[in-house]
């Protein structure tokens, strides 16, 4: 009857020789699997002499002999190892899947790349790298976003090395093995180790989020593990620190703000004047930030109620901003040199989707790298002690409008502030002179209870008191 065939292959080691070989000369050691006649071989990194190997040892597997030297015993319990693990594997999948062994399945095991995994043993961090090239050779990342993508992969193989989760090599896993439990380690690591800030792991993790989004799409990634691995993101939420942070004391008084006026006037550069009117538009708009600025829609522009109504990039909330004649008149203007146009000022372009994060947060660098670097030089020319910016706007018009006496609740909502405590605390070196205005404002108040306790009679009092509205009064902010 014969004997009967083995439903997995067993391998065994050969020295590859050529037919004249060299007896001083060493050769590599090669695994060998032989499956329906078809030889499949994979080198390892050991080399020996022809004197040194024997091929009928370890029972018919080859092994080294004592002569090669005192390394001997402990490469023939590597490459012992790594037989016996190749074998067991094969082993495993045969039981999985009956007679479907073929040459492709060995040979993807040999080079630890099995073709039976649904990522067919594609390596994360290669994969990754291919992905970043391609969007950098199609223009879509530009050189330093490539550069940073690679650097940032760099440290994810020291991440898998120095926490000792890479699979199939120490700085190595599969995409098939990503999953939010790693990520989750490789944030921990990041901020614990490597003492890096939220969003700089973000835009470390930006290139991880792309590969396994196309993987998913490639089939080598579950659908469910890439879904709860693109909400990996660490969200910044708004805090006191970080709004203090953003405030360094650097705002126009009037005298300065006069001075900037007059030197628009007399600008004899087109694009500067742009960018000035920009400020002032930012300045009249109760200090609407730069990235609200650039992403400015006509649609968000109401001229007849003289309103702005816009979801705030920063905040991702609906945002209401009253609109002084100054604004206006500003946005008449573009509206004459930008009709047809989608977004008000020449500051992105007509394509940008604001729903990529990458894309909008490198328009708006260029965008403000671009208005502050003009900034800077009227800065210098009209004598401001300090760095003129598109932010110096927004903390002017705070401070103007906490000295012009609008109460704290409704400046906080003019900026779009969180809370009213983030407006507090930013501003607090203002209070003093706001509170005593509010203060003042009190005197009639005090003087009709003063009289009342007087005569015993509330007399007018109802009709004399004047409540202000801080509303209609933010309109009329600032006339100078």
């Amino acid at each position: 009857m014969g004997r009967p065939k083995r439903l997995y292959p067993l391998g065994k080691y050969r020295l590859r020789t050529p037919k004249e070989s060299d007896k001083n000369k060493a050769y590599p050691i090669e695994l060998e699997y032989t499956w329906n006649r078809q030889i499949i071989r994979k080198t390892t990194n050991v080399f020996v002499k022809e004197t040194d190997w024997n091929q009928n040892g370890n029972q018919g597997r080859g092994e080294i002999r004592v002569s090669y030297g005192s390394e001997y015993k402990r490469l023939n319990q590597l490459l012992l190892a790594r037989v016996d693990r190749i074998d067991s594997m094969l082993a495993e999948y045969n039981e999985k899947h009956p007679n479907q062994i073929t040459a492709d399945i060995i040979s993807g095991f040999l080079a630890d790349k099995p073709l039976t995994r649904p990522d067919q043993g594609k390596d994360f961090v290669e994969f990754t790298l291919e992905r970043l090239y391609s969007e950098y050779s199609r223009n879509k990342i530009g050189r330093s976003r490539y550069e940073n993508g690679k650097s940032g992969m760099n440290i994810f193989q020291t991440f898998l090395r120095s926490t000792k989760q890479g699979t199939y090599r120490a700085d190595s896993i599969y995409v098939g093995d990503i999953t939010p439990e790693l990520l989750d380690a490789y944030i921990l690591w990041r901020r614990e180790i490597k003492q890096n800030s939220d969003a700089t792991i973000n835009h470390s993790l930006t290139p991880i989020l792309k590969a396994c989004a196309y993987a998913c799409e490639m089939g080598m990634l579950e659908p469910s593990v890439n879904a709860r691995i693109q909400d990996m993101r660490i969200i910044t939420k708004v805090s006191l620190s970080e709004e203090e942070s953003e405030f360094d004391g650097k705002s126009l008084n009037k005298e300065q703000l006069l001075a900037l006026l007059e030197y628009y006037k007399t600008c004899p550069e087109p694009r500067r004047r742009e960018f000035l009117e920009i400020f002032f538009f930012a300045f009249h708009a109760c200090g609407l930030r730069v990235v609200d600025v650039m992403t400015l829609q006509w649609g968000h522009i109401n001229f007849e109620k003289k309103e702005l109504r816009k979801i705030m990039i920063k905040t991702n909330k609906r945002h209401v901003i009253p609109l002084t004649e100054q604004a206006i008149s500003i946005l008449r203007q573009w509206q004459e040199k930008r009709e047809g146009c989608k977004y008000v000022f020449n500051l992105v372009k007509e394509e940008l989707d604001l729903d990529d994060a990458e894309a909008l947060y490198k328009a708006r660098n260029n965008a403000t790298k671009c208005i502050n670097q003009s900034l800077v030089v009227v800065g210098e020319q009209i004598g401001l002690p300090f760095n003129l910016s598109m932010h110096v706007a927004r903390h002017s018009f705070a401070v103007f409008a906490l000295n012009k006496g609008l109460s704290m609740t409704v400046v906080s909502r003019l900026l779009g502030h969180g809370s009213t405590d983030v407006t507090e605390k930013v501003y607090a070196r203002f209070l003093p002179e706001t509170l005593s205005s509010e203060v003042a404002r009190l005197k009639d108040v005090i003087q009709m209870l003063t009289d009342y306790t007087a005569n015993g009679s509330f007399g007018d009092l109802a009709k004399n008191v004047q409540y202000l509205d801080y509303e209609d009064y933010a309109l009329s902010l600032i006339h100078i």
